[in-house]
């Protein structure tokens, strides 16, 4: 049986404190672009130049990802939310369902998200160990700062997504 108040709560839960992480991911995002301007323009060596050009890359990746999932969950919040307080079961154990399935699969992705940072991290390490060339250091570097924020990130993540679909699967 549906808890139309649980299931409210759960997703007002999950749906705040993944746009909170999402802020986070931002405000990281522009601390390490003004991080990399800093770099560039005081040490303008090949390695800091190299480094600070790597880490744009991946402040501009994780901002675009942190935007989108804003955009892509503000539209999902939404719809949840409505559908629940137009008061048609039918409609809302639908919607539960289609939420049930589509966070089972974003709870199943993250072992591969963990192989993802793993292996990057992994070549981030053997470009330190085997190469001589400041630059390829630098996106070495570059590569395992990604891998890491990618990890803490998604740590977090899992852990509310895992919880959120609990919730969810306790409303059939």
């Amino acid at each position: 049986m549906i808890n139309i108040e649980q299931a409210k709560v759960a997703i007002e839960s999950y749906f705040s404190s993944e746009a909170a992480e999402m802020y986070c991911i931002l405000s990281g995002s522009a601390l390490l672009a003004l991080c990399s301007l800093l770099l560039w323009f005081k040490f303008s060596d090949q390695f800091s130049v190299a480094l600070a050009i790597t880490l744009v890359l991946i402040a501009l990746l994780l901002a675009a990802t942190g935007i989108s999932l804003l955009i892509r969950d503000r539209q999902n919040h939404q719809g949840l939310t409505e559908t629940l307080n137009a008061g048609d079961l039918k409609a809302t154990e639908q919607v539960l369902g289609i939420e049930r399935v589509r966070m089972q699969k974003v709870a199943d992705n993250y072992q591969n998200l963990r192989y993802t940072f793993s292996a990057l991290a992994l070549a981030g390490a053997l470009l330190i160990a085997f190469t001589h060339h400041h630059i390829t250091h630098a996106i070495a570097i570059g590569l395992l700062i990604f891998a890491l924020s990618g990890l803490v990130i998604d740590r977090y993540s899992e852990v509310r997504a895992r919880l959120y679909l609990g919730n969810l699967q306790a409303q059939n």
